[in-house]
């Protein structure tokens, strides 16, 4: 990426820190101010019904309600029924006693039963009393920064309890009371919650506070404040007061349990708000006894310190940050919506396995807030950065006459668009240009990277592709593969592959082995390569040096002329290599040809006339040297080897060059056609020309050359073998393709020579009885090649040989 090109995201990155420190500080002040607290104790309540726990020590409720106080004759309830109800409680082995009944004065309408009720909780010595806390309304309270004074128990009761606790709860941020202070008091005396003082009363440990007191607003000190998880039903088992006094509840439903006594009527004031629908509003004791339940059973929950809340809400940031950094917008939003409950979730699980409230709701926020800031900076920048890239791109020239249209819109994220769309709308004509001229070219183009893949293909390349090297799909595209894998394919020749590496090499100045194209290069025995006389015209680029091209022949016998050009670019891993593949075999056959008709018109064609004029010019100074009768003879020999030898050239030419006039023909009846027009010949040798050959084998070929290339291997037959000799023709099915036969009894051909059969111009040596001109077996050769066909000998030096034709079938003939 260049500079031009990192402008984006270099202007998105610097952003990044400052989106993170935005997000910190976010937390920060979250956490700090407590915003969020009402929807941390909304989280809380839903998950309240899952962190309840079973405790081994039972807590009963007697109930003080509205059937008790009308039973035992009105509120406030007698203190000798406490006595009563203490000492049933006694005698039922209870493990505690929870009187939850505040008695700060000796008793006034009946004061006789304050030494009953003290007697009562001596005998039990698990009793635990409540302590009164003066609120703002009572006329002897100080000032309401002052702390409130406490007011204990009549004398009595105080010095027959096991213990004088508070048993105060703690309103939340929502005004909801879900929790209390193990702990509360001023400095110099410091109460501990009644929960507390029944577990030990009843013998349970409980572990100690070890938090140091902190100030309560308007209220006074407290410490280790923690939740009580309320379920839709009471934790404890209740049974009303009077039912209890009477001893109508069974002895064994109270033995060792802890057992509170306090008022559930409705005309108590001590009603607390508590969370939840399911449930009406607790009373105090029934608070209490939630209380006591959850400290037995270890469900209490308390909140994380503040470090802890801030680095809880801090611990999704790496990954937020992450996510938004490296996703969509799509996927950034589902990324931060799982984060938040992630956090959720992790929230609860510490909330269930350690009883410790991790507020979950800034972690959450935070997450909610990073998807729109992230998006908002992002926005921004891609914006500005497409209307920069927009207007540099219009401002630059484009092709020659192209219409450019100027649209204008007041919205300027339209205008961005409407600028975008032009720019894009260009770059298709350019594209488009580029495919349509790249597929126009007259050669197989490719335009390879400086990385080595080709990056632009035209038609003409995948027309070099072997045919028969992908028969069940077709071949593969070019574009995005190697450029060494590109030729190797549609050349099948490692001398194109060495090229390119040396033009890759000369492009990058990167060390690797080239190849020498500098002068001819040999052809190989599968494929041969040319290089050219003199180098291309190539632009040099930072260094590059012009190469020749180089000419390869492939395994198809295609002649391929392969040149590179350079396509300079300001930044030399832009620049790229244009590879030209061009099929010059049209050329080079008609060169062959060429030099063919040179080499017949001043050897072949001069022999037979110059021997003509030197028997005229004999005839004319000697004629009794040379009679008249062998005159004409060898004139006449000499007139026909001439029109022979022409006719063998003009049927080769005309093969080699016009297309074939492919047609549906029967072999039989054109071998009939070939031993018909042999006859003369036959008959003049005493030579019988057997055919073998049953109708319906059909190929699709020209009828006349192919009737032709049969005619030339039964006239050799015939002209090489002894008079009087037999020729064999047959034809039939071998391998899935047709078989056509020509034996004969000649003299054989030597071993050495088979190879030299089919060159044009090669004649067998001297000695032969009947040497021939060359051309005829050439001519049989180009005519199979040409259908797809080959052509085997066998041969025996004296007793004959055997051409066999093989032939592809016509496609849906009978097998």
């Amino acid at each position: 990426m260049h500079a031009e090109d990192a402008s984006m995201p270099a202007g998105m990155a610097r952003e990044w820190p400052t989106l993170g420190v935005v997000l910190v500080l976010l937390a920060l002040v979250l956490t700090t101010s407590g915003a969020l607290r009402r929807a941390d104790l909304f989280f809380f309540d839903l998950a309240q019904p899952l962190l309840q726990e079973s405790s081994p020590t039972r807590i009963v409720l007697a109930a003080i309600d509205d059937a008790s106080v009308k039973a035992l004759g009105g509120w406030p309830v007698k203190r000798k029924d406490y006595a009563a109800a203490i000492d049933r409680l006694t005698a039922a082995g209870v493990g505690a006693v929870g009187l939850d009944v505040a008695m700060p004065n000796r008793g006034r309408l009946q004061p006789s039963g304050d030494e009953p009720l003290a007697q009562a909780m001596t005998r039990n010595g698990r009793v635990v009393l409540p302590l009164v806390v003066a609120d703002a309304s009572d006329a002897t309270a100080l000032t309401a920064s002052a702390i409130r004074p406490v007011i204990k128990p009549a004398t009595p009761m105080a010095d027959a309890a096991f213990a004088i606790a508070e048993a105060n709860a703690a309103p939340d941020a929502d005004g909801v009371a879900r929790s209390f202070y193990l702990r509360e008091g001023a400095p110099s005396a410091v109460y501990e919650h009644m929960s507390v003082s029944l577990l030990r009363a009843s013998g349970v440990p409980v572990p100690p506070c070890g938090e140091p007191l902190e100030r309560e607003a308007q209220r006074w000190f407290g410490a280790c404040r923690r939740y009580v998880p309320l379920g839709p039903a009471p934790s404890y088992a209740s049974f009303p007061f009077v039912d209890v006094l009477e001893g109508r509840v069974a002895p064994s439903l109270l033995k060792g349990a802890i057992v509170l006594i306090g008022p559930t009527t409705s005309t108590a004031d001590t009603h607390l708000v508590t969370p939840g629908r399911a449930r009406p509003p607790l009373s105090g004791v029934e608070f209490l006894a939630e209380a006591t339940q959850a400290l037995a059973s270890g469900s209490l929950v308390r909140d994380a310190s503040w470090v802890g809340q801030l680095l809880f809400s801090l611990c999704v940031l790496p990954l937020l940050c992450a996510a938004q950094f490296a996703l969509g917008p799509r996927a950034g939003l589902l990324a931060a919506l799982a984060l938040a409950l992630a956090a959720c979730l992790a929230s609860l699980v510490l909330l269930k396995a350690a009883h410790v409230f991790f507020f979950p709701s800034t972690a959450a926020a935070t997450c909610l807030a990073a998807y729109p800031l992230c998006a908002w900076r992002r926005q921004e920048a891609l914006l500005r950065y497409l209307g920069e890239a927009a207007a540099s791109a219009m401002a630059e020239p484009g092709l020659p006459g192209e219409f450019v249209t100027h649209r204008r819109a007041i919205d300027p994220l339209h205008r961005r668009v409407l600028a975008m769309s032009a720019v894009i709308a260009r770059l298709r004509r350019s594209a488009r240009f580029i495919s349509e001229w790249m597929n126009s070219l007259p050669e197989a183009t490719l335009v390879v990277a400086s990385s080595g893949v080709v990056m632009l293909a035209n038609r003409k390349a995948l027309g070099l592709y072997p045919s028969d090297a992908y028969p069940a799909h077709s071949p593969p595209r070019p574009a995005g593969r190697l450029a060494v894998d590109v030729l190797r394919d549609m050349t099948a020749s490692e001398h194109a592959v060495e090229y390119v590496r040396e033009a890759l090499r000369r492009l990058t100045g990167s060390d690797g082995a080239g190849v020498a194209t500098e002068g001819p290069v040999k052809a190989g025995t599968s494929a041969g390569t040319n290089a050219g006389t003199s180098a291309d015209d190539n632009p040099r680029h930072d260094g590059f040096e012009p190469m020749n091209s180089m000419e390869i022949v492939d395994g198809k016998r295609r002649s391929l002329l392969i040149k590179c050009a350079v396509v300079p670019a300001p930044h030399a891993s832009d620049a790229a290599l244009i590879f030209h593949v061009a099929d010059v075999t049209p050329m080079r056959t008609a060169e062959r040809q060429r030099d063919s008709a040179l080499r017949f018109l001043s050897h072949d064609i001069r022999s037979p006339q110059t021997a003509v004029l030197a028997l005229i010019e004999q005839r004319r100074h000697a004629p009794a040297e040379l009679p008249e009768a062998r005159f004409m003879e060898l004139v006449a020999h000499y007139a026909q080897s001439a029109l022979t030898l022409a006719d063998q050239f003009l049927f080769l030419a005309r093969a080699e060059g016009r297309p074939p006039a492919a047609s549906t023909v029967d072999l039989a009846l054109l071998l009939g056609d070939a031993v018909d027009d042999l006859w003369p010949q036959a008959s003049a040798k005493h030579t019988a020309v057997r055919l073998n050959a049953e109708p319906g084998m059909l190929v699709v070929a020209d009828a006349p050359l192919l009737r032709r290339a049969f005619a030339n291997l039964i006239d050799n037959a015939v002209k090489f073998g002894p008079p009087g000799a037999t020729v064999r023709v047959t034809a039939g099915e071998r391998e899935g393709r047709w078989a056509v036969t020509i034996a004969d009894n000649g003299p054989g051909i030597p071993a050495d020579q088979i190879p030299n059969l089919f060159t044009e111009f090669f004649r067998l040596p001297s000695e032969h009885p009947a040497p021939g001109h060359g051309l005829g077996l050439a001519f049989v050769k180009h005519v199979i090649d040409t259908l797809g066909g080959q052509i085997h000998v066998e041969s025996d030096v004296g007793h004959g040989c055997v051409f066999t034709l093989l032939l592809p079938k016509k496609s849906g003939a009978p097998e």
